[in-house]
This record gives C-alpha cells, sequence and structure tokens, in this order.
C-alpha cells in the first residue's frame, strides 16, 4: 500500500505515530530523506494513515503581526533571529510546562523536549537538516493527557501533522510554526561533514546561523574538540550555499501546501529581513523577528511575553516583501534534480558548479523534465 506519492510526502511521521499496528517506519532513501515503509505483513488495511495525510487545515480570520526582540542580548545572540522562541518556552517552562524543539544529536538533528531551563539552549538556533520526528506526537500527546502546558515547535508540515494525530483541540497545547525555507538533506551534510574533513571529529556544538558576522551574513559554526572551532560565512560555506540556492532541498518543499498567512499554528515565528529598511532604529546586526499572531491562544501568551521583548505592529505586507517564504515556494525543481544527480560522483562544490552552467543541454534537459513531471501526475 502506497500512502502518498514520493513528490507529496513531507516526511512529517504523522503516518508513524498513528499506526495502530506499529507497521509503519521511517526509511532513508537514496537522497537522504525519509519516507514511511508499510510492513505489509503487520499492517490492518484500517486506512488511518492515508487519511490523516496530507490533509490541508489552516485558521481563518485577521491576523496580528509584529516585529519584535529579546530584550535579553545573549538569548537574542545564541538564536536564529531576533530570540522570539527563547521567551516563549522559558514562559512555558516556568508553568511546569514541556518545551518540544529540535535538538543536534551530534551531526544529526532530532525532535526532543525539555523541562528545565537550564537545557533551553539544545533547543535554540535553526537547524537547517531534517528533523527525525520519530514518536515525537505521541509523546506530546502523553504529557497533554497529563495536564502539562506544551509548547511544540516545528516546520509548518510537522505541526500540522502533529494537530491531525492528536485529532482534538487541546487547551494546554500551544503549536508555534516558523516561515520555512525548506528542509535539507541529512545526507548532504553527512557528505559536507566529511569533504571538510571532521568526520572522525567530536563535535561539539552546531549553529547554522552563527552570527559573529551579523545577522545578515550569518555562519555555519561548528565547536570541535581539541581544535580551533570550524566557521564559514553564508557566502563561503558549501552547505550553505547548496541550501540557499534550493539545491539540497525535499521534493514536497517544492510544490509546500502550508505556505500561507493563515495557518494551524497559535503562532508563526520568522525573521524580519527588512528591519532596517521598515524602522529607521532597527539596525543592529543582532537579529530580529516577526511574529504573527494566529489564535487567541497564541495572542494570550504573546501578551505574557511583551514585558520581555521589545515589539512594533508591522504590515504583514511588509513582512512578505521582505521574507517571500511566508508564501512562496522555491523555485527550480529541475537544479534540484541535477544536484542530487552530480553530487552523489562529486563534491558538493563541484555539483553546483555543475548545476549553474548554463547552455543548450540544460535548457533542453529543463523541457524534458517538465514533460516527465506532467506525465508522472497523470
Amino acid at each position: 500500500m502506497i500512502i502518498t506519492s514520493k513528490d507529496n510526502c513531507t516526511g512529517c511521521a504523522a503516518c508513524v505515530n498513528v499506526c495502530p499496528a506499529k507497521c509503519i517506519s521511517m526509511t532513508q532513501d537514496t537522497d537522504g530523506f525519509l519516507y514511511p515503509a508499510i510492513n505489509e505483513e503487520k499492517c490492518i488495511l484500517c486506512g488511518l494513515c492515508k487519511k490523516i495525510c496530507n490533509v490541508e487545515e489552516k485558521s481563518s480570520g485577521k491576523i496580528e503581526a509584529y516585529a519584535c526582540y529579546d530584550q535579553q542580548k545573549e538569548e537574542r545572540l545564541k538564536s536564529s533571529s531576533g530570540g522570539i522562541f527563547a521567551v516563549l518556552a522559558k514562559e512555558i517552562l516556568k508553568k511546569n510546562g514541556v518545551v518540544f524543539g529540535v535538538k543536534m544529536n551530534g551531526i544529526e538533528a532530532e525532535h526532543t523536549y525539555i523541562e528545565c531551563v537550564e537545557d533551553l539552549d539544545k533547543l535554540l538556533g535553526s537547524k537547517y537538516i531534517q528533523s527525525n520526528v520519530g514518536l515525537t506526537y505521541n509523546k506530546v500527546k502523553t504529557f497533554l493527557e497529563q495536564g502539562r502546558e506544551v509548547l511544540f515547535c516545528g516546520t509548518p508540515c510537522q505541526v500540522a501533522a502533529l494537530n491531525k494525530v492528536l485529532q482534538k483541540k487541546y487547551d494546554n497545547l500551544l503549536l508555534v510554526d516558523f516561515i520555512c525555507h525548506g528542509i535539507s538533506s541529512p545526507e548532504i551534510f553527512r557528505q559536507y561533514i566529511k569533504e571538510i574533513h571532521l568526520e572522525d571529529k567530536k563535535i561539539k556544538n552546531i549553529s547554522f546561523r552563527d552570527k559573529t558576522e551579523g545577522w545578515n551574513n550569518f555562519s555555519l559554526r561548528m565547536d570541535v574538540e581539541g581544535q580551533d572551532c570550524y566557521r564559514k560565512n553564508m557566502q563561503e560555506d558549501i552547505f550553505l550555499q547548496s541550501f540557499l540556492k534550493n539545491m539540497n532541498l525535499r521534493t514536497s518543499c517544492f510544490s509546500c501546501k502550508h505556505r500561507t498567512v493563515n495557518r494551524i499554528s497559535d503562532l508563526t515565528l520568522g525573521d524580519f529581513w527588512g528591519s532596517k529598511e521598515v524602522f529607521n532604529d532597527w539596525k543592529e546586526e543582532k537579529g530580529y523577528s516577526v511574529v504573527l499572531i494566529q489564535s487567541k491562544k497564541g495572542e494570550r501568551i504573546f501578551q505574557d511575553i511583551k514585558k520581555s521583548i521589545t515589539y512594533k505592529n508591522v504590515e504583514i505586507e511588509k513582512i512578505v516583501e521582505y521574507n517571500q517564504s511566508l508564501l512562496v515556494s522555491p523555485w527550480d525543481e529541475f537544479s534540484k534534480d541535477l544536484f542530487f544527480k552530480y553530487v552523489k560522483k562529486n563534491t558538493i562544490k563541484n555539483s553546483i558548479k555543475k548545476v549553474e552552467q548554463d547552455g543548450v543541454r540544460k535548457k533542453i534537459g529543463r523541457k524534458w523534465w517538465k514533460i516527465w513531471k506532467k506525465l508522472r501526475k497523470r
């Protein structure tokens, strides 16, 4: 049985969490992305996996939008943008709550949870590879049924997946998603680690959005045991380049159904890239956030954290002007396919160069690729 086409699968793992027979597992394909595999012998044909897959949900009504940043400088510098997730997490933790997010386990990203503020650093900052969700959604449900306050943060598709798995609303659950550029391949990151000769080193910390050279020119930084840290900015680092040029992304990211203003989350976070153009006095290189309030619950907690942040109202049109990923999916899926073809036999750097070479062969290849994609969807 096929749950959905590979082109549509986001790897959210909702099917794994909802399966009563526990016959679905997430397995890696040749590009390094996780997809569901069904053990047909154990499958009871209940159809729950297909029922919850790719169901589009979103809120309705007017969205309030704010530009803001954490008043705690250290937290703000550790965060990818303005540090608002850190403020939200502390608000939940002080109520004996639980915060779910993504941490790096070596060079792998995985969803996990924390119950004390001392562990908050594990969840701060963007992780530019797809996280392994595992049975996280079921763990969220366990805490909710215990009456604990729970904050779950994930990609828009992961937040939508959790909402579908739970199958009912919980007053003690805060759903937080973010403006997502796309999800990159863990296998490409593993190859990158080998190419920069760190595969045999103990990497103690990874920051995909280090602000040493500023928020607008962020770096990929790794603290390596026994040697100086590795750091290159977004213009120099080959992994960041493959990500920012949309080459190492998952196929479903190119037709994402969750790129809307109205979402199923309570809050949507993102970078306020246009800060200095919109507000003359917001020119620091420490990072700024945008917050879209999607629900009454989101509005209530935003009121609770106002004392800890600096904020201003901002028009959604201004957010979209400087951060189009809110509404627009990545482009040039053809180049993505070329990159994954080349990178299996070449370095990441050389694969990027080969993809960027224009010419007659590429133009002809793109035309045939478009025809093939149309035929495959029939």
